[in-house]
């Protein structure tokens, strides 16, 4: 017959180790800024606002990809862009309707795979109708 003190202690050791198991299965973030996407011609939103889990270095881009969503890109590095997100293709809602993202509550000033984030960085992309306006 076990005691109770050693079966309390028993399920304590075990309660421990699976615990820091699951610590150990858990991703390091570098760097989780929070990130959205919306479609302000339909206003319908694709990915709720967020943080995302990315390496040190970490681009606009990355975090976009991180969020799992259906993407359309051209180029590579620096100079990639973002052609669809979800199916909707830029010039879908006119010549001028595009993919632009917002980052820190201003329009991004740099190509998504060349602006670097930061943990309190917050990203919104956005389709537009009128891309070229979202800058203005």
């Amino acid at each position: 017959m076990i005691k109770p003190y050693l079966s309390i202690s028993l399920l304590a050791t075990a309660l421990l180790v699976g615990c820091g198991g699951e610590e150990a299965q858990q991703e390091a973030c570098d760097v989780s800024p929070t990130i959205s996407v919306y479609n302000a011609a339909t206003e319908e939103t694709l990915y709720q606002e967020k943080s995302v889990c990315l390496e040190e270095d970490a681009t606009v881009l990355d975090a976009l990809k991180a969020t799992g969503l259906d993407l359309e890109v051209t180029g590579s590095g620096d100079m990639s862009y973002v052609t669809a997100i979800e199916g909707i293709e830029e010039k879908s809602e006119g010549q001028s309707s595009g993919w632009v993202f917002a980052f820190n509550g201003a329009p991004g000033d740099e190509g998504a795979g060349a602006k670097e984030v930061e943990s309190t960085d917050v990203i919104q992309w956005r389709f537009e109708e009128d891309a070229i306006a979202f800058f203005e």
